[in-house]
């Protein structure tokens, strides 16, 4: 009888496409913007991105948003490198101001340069949008994550390729292509 059932009701292909990947959310579940975004290009399909290209993003958000930020501290506000490195408020400024950044990037656009670059979006669960505060708060538990070491490296063995902080706040690192 269970055969009957399934042979006269087959699954497309596309169901079973995301049975295959049962972290992605469905599309009605993502935010509009990133609806938009796929509706522009419908040949690419999402997929959970991996800890490399994860990493690569991170690499370049590096260069090109926190290493500017660190030289324009040390040198212009701070005025030496000896100065920066007996100071005890600049380091810590300048992470936090890199948070509040990256946390602008992601609340108005759903990327960073890096991630950008690797056609990676961070969405949450929900498939509501990523706010400045969440965003924020995102950061912070990436931070913590970073001090883990293990939370980082969580994508490399878990199947929904999550690190500690995506767990934590329910977000995905989506990638489109």
């Amino acid at each position: 009888m269970r055969w009957r059932k399934v042979k006269q009701n087959p699954k497309p292909p596309t169901q079973a496409k995301h049975k295959a990947n049962s972290a992605l959310p469905p599309t009605n579940a993502l935010p509009h913007r990133l609806i938009q975004e796929l509706e522009q290009n419908s040949s690419d399909s999402l997929q959970i991105a991996n800890f490399w290209e994860r990493g690569k993003a991170q690499v370049i958000d590096t260069f090109m948003i926190y290493l500017p930020l660190l030289y324009f501290l040390t040198y212009v506000v701070v005025g030496s490198a000896q100065g920066f490195r007996d100071s005890t408020w600049a380091p810590f400024s300048g992470v936090l101001i890199y948070g509040i950044l990256v946390a602008l990037l992601l609340a108005f656009k759903g990327q960073t340069p890096g991630k950008k670059a690797y056609n990676l979006w961070i969405v949450r669960e929900n498939g509501k949008n990523v706010t400045f505060t969440f965003a924020l708060l995102r950061f912070f538990a990436f931070l913590l994550s970073g001090v883990s070491i293990v939370g980082i490296f969580m994508p490399l063995w878990r199947r929904d390729k999550k690190a500690l902080h995506d767990i934590l706040l329910k977000t995905l690192i989506l990638k489109k292509g």
